[in-house]
């Protein structure tokens, strides 16, 4: 039986207790598990002096740790939530004492069935969540729409879909909450880069896209820019109608100027056009609207290394996995940039990490050709078995085959990999056009061929 659960908002933030997750107006925020116990013992006692010894005792129970283990998560916890010791918004420090948590608190109770419990304190006109425990059915749908973007964001296949269980719900809550049909359709166009084939993952993505805007034109109320950027991403890579695609984006920013994720879809589209220096402006606008976002400044990185700038690549790989040290597609760009630069041992190190975080297809792809240019010639073909046999349970781009064939020089068969690619009509075949990994092809009149498919090129 499910146990209940508590919400506290202050702020722009929401800390949910049950899913143990921050969120920062709507998105979640990633935070260490002892991070996140201190700032759930300080809420719990918002407006009162919690002593350090029983903070200590709290959340480090009987281990024996110095001071400085509390001192590194309250750093952390500051940054996160954008104050310093100076001038506190919501942790002050009581000298020789311990924490205080000034902030407002405003406190829900709830239960995992989303029955409404015995909600205390109100909000404010300015606080733009609404009430987890709302017991309309906006409110609940609202709700496990939050839990299913929490999840959408691990880009695993797990997570990815537990996302769409959530979505599902909230679509089953409230018919008619646009935003779940986005967050549903977004979880899709995912896992059509892992695990189902595009045929049918971009199919559905596309359809709940469409869904969501019909919602909005029924209300009279364009302004799902969100759900204009995801059928930006699929007119690009499924339908190859870049026109369309273009004219997607720039009805999503003209609708959502302020939205980080519009600015950094259409960064991307244009970085996978090779269009660099818009993409990369795109890209850092999104950055001014969340400058700690470890997503963006891998997404940033990402169309440097297509660029060939190695330095900057490293470097927002590097401040990616300061915010998020687990978020595996850093990893995966910090190694491959590494070893495009030469520093096999390093770039093989992150490959191997971020191939534990996530056993999915294209990082394994990236790994596997790492250890064939670095002469690992039995490592790479370990991953090309792992690779079959994760094709023969469920659906595999052929990009991570493509990696490790041209990685063991397997030129004839790189070449037909990436040609099975621009059939599956899925997001990796943007990466063919300039990735590095591929410029020993470039020469090839049938790799010019294959780049002739892409209307972009």
């Amino acid at each position: 039986m499910d146990l209940p659960g508590r919400v506290y908002d202050f702020g722009r933030f929401r800390l949910d207790t049950s899913e143990q997750v921050l969120f920062c107006t709507d998105e979640p925020v990633h935070l260490t598990l002892k991070a996140f116990a201190v700032l759930r013992v300080l809420v719990e006692n918002a407006e009162h002096v919690v002593e350090k010894d029983e903070l200590m005792r709290q959340v480090w129970h009987d281990a024996v740790v110095e001071d400085d283990n509390l001192t590194h998560a309250v750093c952390e916890l500051r940054r996160v939530l954008g104050e310093s010791r100076e001038r506190p918004e919501y942790i002050q420090t009581v000298h020789r004492r311990g924490y205080r948590f000034v902030a407002k608190v405003n406190t829900q109770d709830f239960d995992r069935s989303l029955h409404a419990k015995k909600p205390s304190g109100s909000q404010t006109s300015e606080q733009k969540i609404p009430p987890a425990d709302d017991s309309t059915e906006r409110g609940r749908a609202h709700h496990l729409y939050m839990r299913g973007r929490h999840y959408w964001r691990k880009y695993t296949i797990e997570g990815l879909s537990t996302g769409i269980r959530y979505f599902r719900q909230a679509i089953k809550a409230d018919p008619d909450y646009a935003p779940a049909y986005v967050g549903f359709g977004d979880c899709y166009y995912r896992l059509a880069n892992i695990q189902l084939h595009p045929g049918k993952a971009m199919v559905k993505a596309k359809a709940a896209a469409l869904k969501a805007l019909s919602i909005n034109a029924l209300k009279t109320d364009d302004t799902l820019a969100e759900a204009h950027a995801l059928l930006g991403l699929i007119r690009m890579f499924y339908d190859r109608d870049w026109p369309a695609a273009e004219s997607e984006f720039k009805r999503a920013v003209e609708l959502a100027p302020s939205s980080a994720l519009v600015h950094k879809r259409y960064g991307w589209a244009l970085g996978m056009m090779a269009h660099f220096d818009e993409a990369i402006r795109e890209t850092e606008r999104a950055l001014d609207l969340e400058p700690r976002s470890g997503d963006l400044r891998t997404g940033l990185g990402i169309i440097l290394h297509l660029a060939h700038r190695y330095d900057e690549a490293i470097a927002q790989a590097q401040m990616a996995l300061d915010a998020e040290p687990e978020f595996f597609p850093a990893r995966v760009l910090l190694g491959i940039s590494h070893l495009q630069q030469g520093r096999v041992a390093v770039a093989v190190k992150e490959l191997e990490k971020a191939a534990s975080l996530a056993d999915i297809p294209w990082t394994l792809g990236y790994l596997g050709y790492a250890y064939g240019v670095s002469g690992r010639r039995r490592q790479a073909l370990k991953v090309l078995g792992q690779l079959k046999q994760q094709s023969e349970r469920a659906y595999s781009s052929s990009y991570p085959f493509a990696l490790v064939h041209n990685g063991l020089g397997h030129k004839e068969e790189a070449l037909q990999f990436l040609e099975k690619t621009f059939e599956d009509r899925n997001e990796m075949l943007g990466f063919v056009k300039t990735s590095p990994e591929f410029d020993n092809l470039r020469s090839d009149r049938r790799f010019g061929a294959l780049l002739n498919l892409d209307p972009s090129s």
